[in-house]
């Protein structure tokens, strides 16, 4: 081993060791909630992951969302050099103040994005009050 390569392999053991990308850490997707005023709506990106592996769940004000990313497997003859691409299973909770008309929920998924409408229940919709003149 020459003398002048011995720095070289240390930085690389360093840069690789303490590079966040290459750190384990879980696969969480980014989500957005959006309140209107009759429904609250949850977008979810989920990109690689397949549609039966997604569930989603509302229990007591809670909507759950759970699934897997599946790992990429690699052919025999190929060797990954870096792997920057988190998979795993997911969980995603979100609760809920308001009271929510649970049987209208509904949820789609299309393109790897998961989108859930979530109905306000009926009186916590905001309604104009008549004002009479007596």
């Amino acid at each position: 081993m020459r003398i002048h390569t011995v720095p070289s392999l240390f930085d690389r053991f360093f840069d690789e060791a303490f590079d966040p990308a290459t750190v384990a850490r879980p696969f969480r997707p980014a989500l957005d909630l959006i309140e209107y005023p009759d429904r609250y709506e949850v977008v979810a990106d989920l990109p690689g992951v397949d549609q039966k592996e997604v569930e989603v769940e509302f229990i007591e004000g809670v909507l759950h969302v759970r699934g897997e990313r599946a790992a990429e497997s690699l052919p025999d003859d190929a060797r990954a050099y870096r792997r920057e691409r988190v998979n795993g299973k997911f969980k995603r909770a979100i609760g809920f103040r308001d009271d929510i008309d649970v049987d209208g929920i509904d949820a789609s998924f299309r393109e790897g994005v998961l989108r859930v409408n979530i109905p306000k229940s009926e009186r916590n919709r905001p309604r104009q009050i008549p004002v009479t003149v007596n």
